[in-house]
Parts: structure tokens; sequence; C-alpha cells
């Protein structure tokens, strides 16, 4: 048993952020089961979005906020988190995240950030450094956490099962709530198993894109922390609302990387293979429409045409600003033999962003005593149907701050006697290489039942295969012994029957969830949390 005051799983912004507040009152575990690196935080190019200038109000970034997000978002929490955003942008800044600034000889001051605009904000208001923001913050936030006695980091590291009531062997007294007391942890590279023991669990595990065949998220985003809070008791929220990226590089060979909605922030058009463009006939907005009008029009353009691919056009834009501003992109196209300061970028849309999650309070607490969740894993209110671009970094800089800083947060906690973890001790290879592919299978339904546009019939035949699939994927699970590959497919098999069965629920078209059976928005009926 390893013994702490705090365990954070999850190595992003959110939970690097957590460890580095609460080890001000003790011992904190981090663990992450790829490297610290291994999280949609360093894939985040674009920015934080925060009212950083005079001719900027909160009441407008709530507004864009709101609207962007269906009027699905409650505006007590998407106020609160935009009045804590500036201040928490300077607490990135004293941390020595280096964003981009106006004059480099007057930098570390909110005033002197240079800002962009992006999809669906009313106003500049977009901080970033150049197009590898999330990569910037990140190293200042290891770097931080490194210097720190307080904070052990575990890489290579996955937690498997939230400790609660269903781990204790004979309860002596009555516990009137579900109450998380750690988590049982696996060393990826040994498979042992370990207790993790912490009076407070914060979970920080990101989104699960790897759910979906065609994603922008990095390989470790298996829904992970969703899948053990639901499987202990807690309450999923709005996990109908999957964001698709408009703007994903395509590649014949499937590999794929963002394309930052900042290009567009910046002049960057989107246009059809023979060179026209057509947003304007689907927003007033045009290219810089919420991202989930962006993408169905997109798709409905694909499926018009039977191309693959549209085209993204920046050589309206200054070279040597493009090649500055954007230097990730700038690299990753000449990778793929494309010099975007000459030629048009081909993209298609692709799972983006989870705007639902587990569902918490504004401090981050989950329905699960002593667990706590931040970042995408979680559903705070902020989004709604469809997330504001850039509004991801501030949601998690805040709620991970403010649950740092809650007032349970120092709670002393009496431990009951835990139940070792049971190791069957055999795995059968035979079985999984079958089984295996079940991964694989998932992302393909998901890609085609569960898309950009949807209907009924197609969500309920994905919901009959996803079901049998679970029920393959977990009877191996519980009779054989423990490994990585098992825990995330379980995972991603039960994240996707949650998303069906919420879309399923939701008899209306929202924000990033379009199904064509009720193309119409229904406030009388549905203007309102799916609660799974």
């Amino acid at each position: 048993m390893k013994d702490y005051d705090y365990l954070v799983i999850g190595s992003g912004i959110a939970g690097l952020v957590f460890a580095l507040e609460v080890s001000k009152h003790g011992k904190v575990a981090v663990i992450t089961k790829k490297k610290l690196r291994d999280c949609n935080t360093d894939y985040a190019q674009g920015g934080i979005a925060a009212v950083l200038n005079e001719q900027d109000t909160f009441q407008e970034h709530v507004y864009d906020t709101y609207m962007a997000g269906a009027e699905l978002g409650k505006k007590k929490i998407i106020r609160t988190i935009v009045e804590d955003g500036p201040k928490l942008i300077q607490y990135l800044i004293d941390i020595g995240t280096n964003f981009t600034s106006k004059d480099i000889f007057h930098s570390g001051s909110l005033e002197n950030l240079s800002l962009t605009r992006e999809g669906g904000h009313s106003r500049p208001r977009v901080a970033y450094a150049k197009d590898s923001t999330g990569h910037l913050i990140m190293e200042a936030l290891i770097e931080n956490c490194i210097q720190n006695e307080n904070i052990h980091l575990y890489e290579d590291h996955l937690a498997v099962d939230l400790i609660t009531q269903h781990h204790i062997p004979q309860l002596d007294e009555f516990i009137a709530e579900i109450t998380c007391w750690g988590a049982y942890v696996m060393d990826t590279k040994t498979n042992k198993i370990d207790i993790f023991r912490a009076k407070k669990t914060m979970l920080a595990t990101g989104g699960a894109g790897q759910v979906y065949k065609h994603n922008t998220n990095p390989s470790v985003t298996t829904g992970d922390g969703m899948a053990m809070a639901k499987l202990a008791g807690a309450r999923l929220a709005n996990m109908e609302f999957i964001q698709f990226h408009p703007t994903a590089f395509y590649s014949p060979t499937g590999k794929t990387f963002l394309v930052s909605e900042a290009l567009r922030g910046e002049g960057a058009v989107l246009k059809l293979p023979n060179g026209e463009t057509f947003m304007k006939k689907y927003h007033p907005m045009g290219c810089l429409a919420p991202r989930d009008i962006v993408s169905r029009a997109i798709e409905r353009e694909l499926k018009r045409s039977g191309d693959k691919y549209l085209l993204l056009d920046a050589t309206g834009i200054d070279s040597e600003k493009l090649k500055s501003h954007f230097p990730y992109i700038n690299k990753k196209c000449l990778k793929y033999g494309i010099d975007f300061t000459k030629e048009p970028i081909p993209i298609a849309p692709a799972a983006h962003y989870f705007c639902g999650g587990i569902l918490t309070s504004i401090d981050g607490q989950t329905d699960i005593k002593s667990l706590y969740a931040a970042g995408e894993v979680a559903c705070t209110g902020l989004h709604g149907a469809n997330r504001l671009a850039s509004n991801s970094l501030l949601e998690s800089l805040v709620i991970a701050y403010r649950a740092a800083n809650c007032k349970d947060i120092k709670e002393e906690v009496n431990f009951p006697d835990f139940s070792q973890w049971h190791d069957l001790g055999e795995f059968n290879e035979n079985e999984w290489v079958i089984i295996a592919n079940n991964r694989e299978i998932i992302g393909t339904i998901m890609q085609g039942y569960v898309g950009i546009i949807r209907s009924r019939r197609l969500l309920k035949y994905a919901l009959s295969r996803l079901e049998n699939i679970y029920k393959e994927i977990n009877n191996f699970y519980q009779h054989n012994s423990v490994r990585k590959e098992v825990i995330e497919t379980r995972n991603i098999a039960i994240i996707a029957q949650t998303i069906v069965i919420s879309a399923l629920i939701r008899k209306e078209s929202r924000g990033a969830h379009y199904v064509i059976d009720y193309p119409e928005r229904d406030d009388d009926k549905f203007k309102k949390d799916t609660i799974i």
C-alpha cells in the first residue's frame, strides 16, 4: 500500500494544477499511464480564452459561451469560470508559462498578451503561445512539479478501479454515501497492482477520443476516469455531445493531426476542392461559426460531393506570419509534403472533445465523497451542448484550482480496511487475440453510426452491437489477470454504450448532437442535462 494525502489520476493541466495547489497541505501522488506529456493538454494548439483587455467584457464571454453551447450551459457556472479566468492565466504566467506577447520586452503581464480570435468568439480573447500553447503550459507545470518535494510522479501507471465501499470485506459501521479512498493502480511495466490510499482523489484523465476511429487525441484517451466513476456509482452527464473538430488534417493513411481553429481566426478560408467557398450559406459568421455548425457543413458537403476531404486555404495570409505564428502546423504539413504558405491543407472533421463527463460542482466535487474531477473528464455545466473554442483549458485550470482550495480539501479521513487486489494469475492469450479486435470494431461502429449526423435507427443498431461486445470484454476481464489493453478496451466499451444511450434519450438536435429524426431543438422537453 502506498499512502498519500492526495491522489491525482492524470497529468494534464487539471491534474498538475491540482497537484501543485494541494501539495501545500500534504503528500501528493500523480499517476499517469504513459509519460507526463502524453495528454490532451500537450496537444492543445490554439490557446486559452479569457477577458484580458478593456475592449472585452465578462458578459460578452458568458454570452458567447452560452450561445455556442446551444443555450444548454449553466449561466451561473459559466460566469464563475469566466470571472476566474484572468487571475488564473496570471497564475500560469507566474509559474513560467511563456505566452506570446505583443511586446517581447514587456512579457509577463496580462495587458501585454497577444490575443487572437477563434470560432464563436465576438472578440479576440484567446491567449496563446504560438501554436503550441498546451505544450508550453505543460512544460511550466511539469518543471514546477518536479521541483516540489511533496509531489511524487508515477509514469507508466494505470488506475484500474476506484476504492469505495465495494472493496471493503466487512463494514463495521454504516457509511451513508459512496466514498472514495484512492485507487487500485497497475504498474504497466510489471502488471503489478498496488493500493494507492488517499484522503482525496482527483480524476483528471481527459476525454475518450479513442472511442472513435478518427480522432485528434493521443492514444491514452480511452475514457478511463469516466468509466471508473460510472462503475463506482457517479453520474455522467451530456455524453451525447461529442465535438468533432472541423479541421483535422486529412491523410489517406488515416494519420491525422489538429489544424488549429486559430488559423481560421487569422484569415484562413474553408473551400471546396474546386476552390469555391461555402460556409456563408450555413452561418453568417462563415468560417468562424461555432464548431458544431462548421463540422456539419463540411460533413454535408463531403456527402454531397463524395469527396474524402475539403480544403483550408491560408495562402492569403503573409507567409512569414504563418510560419512564425504556426510553426507546429508548418512542420507537420511539410512532413506530408505540403507547404501551407503556398497551397491549401486537406482537412476533414475528426472526433475531438467530450462536452459531457462526470457530473461535478463548480469546485469539482462528484457524487462520490472525496472524489473530484476536473478537465475534459468532467461535466461542470460550462460547455452545454457544444464547447466554445479555447474554453477547455480555461475550465480545466479554474475547476482544478477551485477544487484544490475548496473548504473540504484538508478534511481528515478514517480509512477502513480494504481488500487486496485479487490477481487470478492467468491470462488467456488465445482468447484475447480474438477479443482485442473489439477495440477497432467499436471505433468503426462509433464513427459510422454515432458521428456528426445521426439517426435513431443506426443508434439502436450501434447499441445492440456494443452491448454484446461489452459482455465479451467484461467476461474476459472477470476471468483473467489484468492487462492495460484489457482495462482500456473495457473502458472504451463502457463509454461507447453511454454515448449511444444518451443520444437516444435526447429526442432533439442541439449543439454537437444532430439527429435527422428530430432536426429541431425542443426547449420545452430537452433544455436540460442528459443524466446517466
